[in-house]
């Protein structure tokens, strides 16, 4: 392990706690590698033996990782608690890589440091699913979840109904606007955002009727279609192949629902990236702790709507009394003040010490 840590203050006293060794530090930043994934771990001066470790959302392949803005992470080492994440060995759908290696980066921690009294999870984005398969995998080692604006839903769902669906009505819809070497849009090596802009232009009344179908406001569709197509053909390699059959699907809500259908191109499964998928990752809502989730309201990359999926996994795993969804009123991804952060963390923390589930509502 090749590995650097820095201490902000440089006094260490080691002592024995009941439930192992432990070691009291009056302030420290540890940064490294745990194999190929690097790290970031801060205690604060008056730790309180709680930890939290976070999971951060996606990351284009080839973009290097930071860790969470200060301001962010102040919020949980300012209540005291160690703050632990990993920058995961690779970028992109890296749900496989960060389930192992953020539990790695708790070992590290719990080996040098001691185990702590209280240790939650949290992230943002697809940290938001890497919450909630961290928590349902190692239920033993974690006392409650904070996923913000996740996709809270099989992944196979939240890839089919949301990006490759989009992806395919808008081809269906605008394919005779696209150069021919964007189309098939699902396999093609690229599609920019001056070819969607090109193309939603060509036809403005259709282009606003795409926006109401899928819930986008005009002046996000553009990007929103490019991001997915990256994402989609990114999974897709990760996967091997790919994992979505739409020869099933009826599209409904876009104009003549006939001529529709019958331009939508359909694509066959490859059953080794659906099997993928399915495993990285679906949901059980077999929960023992609570699990708060937050969310804005309006989100174009992650429709808010995936949170309900959540809802109704947790009821049918009999663990409704384990998991409630908070909204805060605000437009975009992952917009919420450290403010926010804070409250809907102290709401968890209090839960979990009350036993009394908060009712679900603003966040505010």
């Amino acid at each position: 392990m090749n590995h650097q840590v820095i201490f902000i203050i440089a006094l260490m006293i080691v002592f024995t706690a009941a439930c192992g060794t432990a070691v009291a530090i009056d302030r420290v930043d540890e940064t490294g590698e745990l194999g190929e994934a690097p790290y970031r771990i801060q205690i604060p001066e008056n730790w309180n033996n709680g930890l939290v470790m976070y999971a951060h959302g996606y990351l284009t392949e080839g973009r290097q990782w930071r860790p969470l803005a200060d301001a962010l992470s102040a919020v949980f080492l300012s209540r005291g608690f160690a703050f632990a994440e990993s920058g995961y060995s690779r970028q992109g759908w890296a749900v496989a890589e960060a389930i192992e290696e953020t539990e790695q980066l708790r070992e590290h921690f719990t080996k040098n440091y001691g185990r702590p009294d209280t240790t939650f999870v949290t992230g943002h984005s697809m940290g938001g699913i890497i919450t909630l398969a961290t928590i349902e995998t190692y239920p033993e080692n974690y006392d409650g979840a904070l996923p913000f604006c996740g996709p809270l839903a099989p992944s196979l769902v939240f890839i089919k109904d949301t990006v490759f669906d989009m992806l395919v009505t808008f081809e269906a819809l605008f394919g005779q606007y696209l150069p021919d070497d964007a189309r098939p849009v699902i396999e093609a090596p690229e599609l920019s955002g001056q070819i969607v802009a090109a193309a939603f232009a060509a036809d403005s009344s259709m282009t606003r009727l795409f926006a109401r179908q899928w819930d986008i406001r005009l002046s996000d569709l553009v990007a929103t279609i490019s991001f997915y197509h990256l994402f989609y053909r990114e999974i897709a390699a990760r996967a091997g192949g790919n994992p979505i059959d739409n020869c099933n699907s009826l599209y409904t809500g876009l104009g003549d629902e006939r001529s529709l259908n019958n331009d939508v191109p359909r694509y066959r499964l490859e059953s080794g990236a659906f099997d993928y998928l399915h495993r990285f990752y679906t949901p059980t809502g077999n929960i023992s702790d609570p699990v708060l989730a937050v969310h804005t309201t309006y989100d174009a990359g992650v429709p808010p709507a995936l949170q309900d999926n959540y809802d109704t996994t947790v009821r049918i795993a009999g663990n409704g009394d384990k998991f409630v969804m908070m909204r805060v009123e605000a437009d975009g991804h992952c917009r919420f003040t450290p403010g926010q952060t804070g409250d809907a963390f102290d709401m968890l923390r209090k839960w979990l010490s009350s036993g009394v589930k908060p009712d679900a509502g603003v966040l505010r």
